[in-house]
């Protein structure tokens, strides 16, 4: 008799999730926004003769009913505390790698020469419009490159060293700051987060420490208040992944001691800020857009310098960490995010007196990024 009773456990289990499961659907509100995947979600697709003909309706319906399903973070990270049991070291393309690090998964396969060498090209021909001007450029290595050796043991990870020979044989007219050889040297430190696939406020100041080495700018670490400003951060990877054994990360800001007022404006001028950090932002998920707000089309930055040194910044996320430390040595600093932005580049330089520019990128966003070109020609 116990053993029927065990047996028609999992039926009974099974037909309740098909009846309840509809029924959530029915009694719950649909969600306009996912902080987890930092996106926003399908909503009820419309019913048409000619959307059910087209097969549209259902395409819609599918994406409605995957965004929607209730309670689908809780049931993603059960997935993955699942798989980790039974000894999974890949989730979602994220590698479960030691001391807690999420590291983001790049294969060789995915990586596009012909896109990397026309992002280039587009930079030195950017360099040669503009020979009036320093021109520089900062790519940031993943991860995964600088620590390899907490990686799964065997696990595929396209060698970005192939990414920076294209690269550098394709550049001309541009100071090339090489971040490698200073990371690796560094690879102790915490220099990228473990839930997160951008590098740490630690890591944005080394590479401003390099910077100051060839642009004769200070950049001792006591000149800084270093804040602690959240001990809860769990970023992108930790969004792919979901799971309850993902750690916590800490987010802290480098404030120079006795730093002069500035301002910040926001889309040409759109919104204002006196501080180029958005504490706002500490109560979302994405606590990373702490740093400048998120990314904008156009950012411009008016300090108390009055040094004639105005730079432009053509960038990713990865440089909102870092343009902080820049308010002490330029007069203005703008900010262009190629994602985003669909003006006129050489007259925005025009326009603003732009002497100086620097692209910063990581190197697996410039190896993929499809806006460079388009903007810079």
């Amino acid at each position: 008799m116990m053993k029927k009773f065990y047996q028609i456990i999992p039926v009974v289990l099974f037909a309740a999730a098909l009846f309840v499961t509809p029924v959530c659907f029915f009694l719950q509100e649909d969600k306009e926004f996912s902080e987890s995947e930092n996106r926003y979600l399908a909503t009820k697709p419309a019913v048409s003769f000619l959307s059910i003909l087209s097969g549209e309706f259902m395409k819609d319906a599918e994406e409605y009913i995957d965004d929607q399903f209730p309670q689908k973070d809780f049931w993603i990270s059960c997935k993955s505390d699942f798989l980790r049991l039974l000894g999974s070291r890949e989730i979602n393309g994220v590698y479960l790698a030691k001391d807690d690090y999420l590291i983001e998964k790049w294969l060789a396969a995915e990586f596009d020469e012909k896109l990397l060498t026309q992002n280039a090209e587009a930079l030195t021909e950017f360099a040669l419009r503009h020979p009036e001007q320093k021109t520089s450029l900062m790519l940031v290595p993943t991860a995964g490159m600088i620590l390899n050796d907490k990686l799964p043991e065997g696990a595929p990870m396209f060698d970005p060293e192939t990414a920076y020979d294209i690269v550098l044989r394709n550049l001309e007219g541009i100071y090339y700051m090489d971040l490698n050889t200073l990371f690796a040297s560094h690879r102790e430190e915490s220099l990228y987060y473990k839930t997160d696939h951008h590098w740490t406020t630690y890591g944005a100041f080394l590479a401003y420490s390099s910077w100051c080495e060839i642009n004769g700018c200070s950049a001792e670490q006591n000149e800084f208040e270093i804040r602690t400003v959240s001990e809860d951060f769990q970023g992108t990877l930790h969004s792919k992944v979901l799971g309850t054994h993902c750690a916590f990360d800490t987010i802290e800001l480098y404030v120079r001691k006795n730093e002069s007022p500035y301002s910040v404006r926001y889309n040409f001028g759109k919104t204002q800020s006196d501080t180029v950090y958005a504490p706002e932002r500490l109560s979302q998920k994405d606590k990373y857009q702490v740093f400048l707000n998120g990314n904008h089309p156009e950012i411009t930055i008016e300090t108390s310098q009055t040094n004639g040194k105005h730079l432009l910044v053509i960038k990713d996320s990865f440089a909102n960490a870092f343009i902080p430390f820049l308010l002490n040595d330029y007069e203005t600093i703008h900010v262009i995010d190629p994602r985003y932005y669909h003006g006129d580049v050489d007259e925005y330089i025009r326009d603003n007196n732009i002497n100086e520019c620097l692209f910063l990128y990581n190197v697996k966003n410039f190896c993929e990024d499809r806006n460079i070109s388009d903007v810079l020609n």
